[in-house]
């Protein structure tokens, strides 16, 4: 045989094998949970690239110095996997790995600030050399993938560095200056003021956040720029990437941003949108971002609610909690893709909020047995925490002291994250409150024919509950999975006659675990259901993955707008196929098993073609008043399918600094797409539209800006 033919032939075999291995590895993250790791503080890994030459003097070997580097970096981090994998771990969120500027701030008492924190970007192709370089971020993915560990990268794409001391924000090319904010003749900034009003969604978007040089993703030149940086990692075997301070860059162009990314084998995304809770101002627009862009959010309103139900204020409920979970079940497609978590590197650590050890246990257990991905911030296992000042930034990166496999929070962090990976009803199941007051919150989950309750009594005395009639379980004795860790008691219900009410006694301060699994009659007993739909929004023709179960083995339907799709893949869990291209908006699908029986329907949004940012420029608007605002409908799912209410349709515009109302929204590419201006008042009512529609050809790439005129009504 031919030895560059055989050659050829293995390299193919182990491409091929590779990608497999990557888009299982990817499409699963729901199942699984993420340990976040502040690389700076975790672990040092290798002295010889804590004080750089490059970046000297920003090192401070002390640890003294709270805003310096203390050496952390990516060997500590694959030195310290397969304690991260012990925990049950199966996948790490690791903090920016990108080039960061090499000046430190010197302050009024002579102490330097440095960007150890990786959010300071100058380089965003490059490794910044504190934690390593492409060498390392190479052998951290080999290293993570070969225990099973999939690997998320934290990417801050609203800004680059401070813009009034060090390198004035300065941005790179590899080697090559590009610009600063003080030598912008190409426009690679923008130059408004600060954020003032955390409400505006203009000022959010195209203001200055915090003196950083917000960068203008409307320029062609960043938009290449930053895209081929996020696809560069993933080159290298990122598996999914966090967007930073998502609601400050522009929506529209992440949205486009997201469509490359999770084209290139379901690549998972997840974006940052800080908020307090589903009351939050910016509450619907985040809502409507992660919808239509078919991805995760981190989700801080959980944060909150879990956060003030397990600190020592005057709100310590479960009650908000409980409201935040049903309301975001009513919001969010797909609420098992949000990223749950009880504190991270921006706030303060649980325990500098309460100290007792008891409640974090428990707030533990609600976090890994909640709807969601959850994420635990490094050292909680540990009960790491600096209550300096609070206990806030930056006093939330402590330095990691300890690693003990025998601590009591890793060894019950363990003992959940395995419960969790075995049970479909934890790590699929929809959430649903059955019992709720101030110190006791009864939840349950079911997906796959498995049933899961759980009960945790934060109060310091004993509760008897009064079973409610909405428990899913039949009559019998459930035993307590967690095996008592957290004072938890057998579940014993009578007959589910009314005369015979059931009761239990739950424990101070304990959480109760009762799993009920599915038939023993085999798979082919159980209901098909779907658990998710990955990427849920794409083009038409790219490869989507269902994953579920009680598919059956022999091969079904995959429906889609009534129409049946091509099958590329059928197992009992999961199919994959080609995304519809006639049919496309917001769709409805679902899987018929070969004998008939149906599955759950789940919303899929399927654009015409890769979406490319327009940024809408419309003047003369005829707004009346106050309140009043303009929004686009047309074809389409970014523009609502012609629909006008706020969800669908896109907008509301934003009246910019040149008094026009300008939008970016995604478009596909290449094609001509009709749309219409209209305005709806306070109350949501269409108060006026356009008498006629526009058409446009979105160009074949982008960023692009569309400038048209209202239409008025034919005068008489």
């Amino acid at each position: 045989m031919n030895i560059k033919l055989l050659s050829f032939s293995v390299f193919l075999t182990f491409l091929l094998f590779s990608m497999c291995s990557q888009a299982a590895l990817a499409k699963d993250f729901r199942k699984g949970s993420i340990y976040q790791i502040f690389t700076d503080r975790f672990s040092n890994g290798d002295p010889g690239n804590d004080d750089p030459e490059v970046s000297k003097g920003m090192f401070d070997p002390a640890k003294k110095n709270w805003h310096a580097y203390w050496g952390g970096d990516l060997q500590g981090v694959i030195n310290k996997l397969p304690y991260i994998k012990k925990m049950g771990f199966s996948s790490i969120w690791i903090s920016p790995v990108i080039d960061n500027v090499n000046k430190p701030t010197v302050q009024a008492d002579g102490s330097i600030m440095a960007p150890y924190h990786g959010y300071h970007a100058r380089n965003f192709k490059g490794i910044d050399e504190h934690i390593g370089n492409w060498k390392t971020f190479d052998a951290l993915i080999a290293a993570a993938h070969k225990q099973g560990i999939k690997v998320m990268v934290d990417m801050p794409l609203n800004h680059t560095s401070s813009i009034n001391h060090g390198e004035f924000g300065a941005l790179y090319d590899g080697m090559e200056f590009m610009s600063d904010t003080e030598n912008d003749r190409n426009k690679l900034f923008h130059h408004l003021p600060e954020i003032k009003d955390w409400n505006s969604p203009y000022q959010l978007q195209y203001y200055t956040l915090a003196w950083l040089g917000d960068l203008n993703q409307e320029n062609s030149y960043i938009d290449t720029y930053l895209t081929n940086s996020v696809l560069k990692l993933i080159s290298h075997g990122a598996d999914a990437t966090r967007l930073d301070a998502a609601k400050h860059a522009s929506w529209g162009w992440q949205r486009s941003l997201v469509s490359k990314l999770v084209d290139k084998d379901s690549h998972f995304v997840a974006a940052e949108w800080w908020m307090s809770d589903t009351e939050d101002p910016m509450y619907g627009d985040a809502v409507k971002f992660v919808n239509k862009a078919g991805i995760g959010m981190f989700d801080f309103p959980f944060a909150t609610g879990a956060r003030a139900a397990f600190g020592t204020g005057k709100d310590a409920s479960f009650r908000r909690l409980a409201r935040i979970i049903e309301r975001e079940n009513e919001d969010i497609n797909d609420c098992n893709a949000l990223i749950t978590f009880l504190d991270n590197h921006d706030m303060p650590r649980l325990l500098s909020l309460n100290s007792d050890r008891k409640n974090l246990h428990l707030a533990l257990a609600l976090l890994l047995t909640s709807r969601g991905i959850p994420s635990l911030y490094y050292g909680t296992e540990q009960y790491l925490h600096d209550d300096t000042k609070g206990g806030g930034d930056p006093y939330t990166r402590a330095w990691m002291t300890s690693f003990d496999p025998e601590s009591s929070a890793y060894k019950l962090v363990s003992k959940l994250n395995k419960l969790r990976i075995d049970s479909e009803a934890l790590h699929s199941g929809k959430q649903e409150t059955v019992f709720v007051n101030d110190d006791v919150y009864v939840y349950q989950r079911a997906f796959g024919g498995e049933k899961a309750i759980i009960a945790i009594n934060k109060s310091k005395e004993d509760y008897c509950l009064n079973i409610p009639e909405e428990f899913q379980f039949s009559a019998g004795s459930y035993k307590d999975s967690l095996e008592g860790a957290l004072s938890g008691v057998e579940l014993v219900l009578n007959s589910s006659s009314l005369e015979q009410k059931s009761v239990v006694q739950l424990p101070a301060q304990s959480a109760s675990l009762w799993l009920k699994g599915a038939s023993d009659e085999g798979a082919r007993t159980i209901v098909p259901e779907i658990s998710s739909v990955v990427p849920a929004a794409i083009h038409g023709g790219a490869r989507v993955t269902i994953d579920g179960v009680g598919f059956g083995e022999k091969r079904g339907k995959v429906v889609v707008a009534g129409n049946s799709l091509v099958i590329n893949h059928w197992s009992d869990s999961s199919v994959t196929f080609a995304a519809p291209t006639l049919s496309t908006g917001e769709l409805s699908i679902y899987l018929e098993r070969k004998d008939g029986a149906r599955t759950n329907s789940r919303p899929f949004y399927v654009y015409k073609s890769r979406l490319v940012p327009v940024t809408f420029v419309v003047k003369n608007v005829p707004l009346q008043l106050k309140g009043e605002e303009i929004f686009i409908c047309g074809e389409g799912a970014s523009l609502g399918d012609w629909r006008t209410t706020a969800s669908d349709a896109a907008g509301p515009m934003l009246y910019s600094e040149d008094r026009d109302y300008i939008l970016c929204v995604p478009l596909p590419a290449g094609k001509k797409v009709r749309y219409k201006l209209f305005i709806r008042d306070r109350s949501g009512k269409v108060v006026l539209e356009e008498d006629g529609v526009h058409d446009i050809r979105v160009p074949d790439s982008g960023p692009w800006r569309h400038k048209v005129e209202w239409i008025d009504l034919p005068k008489k």
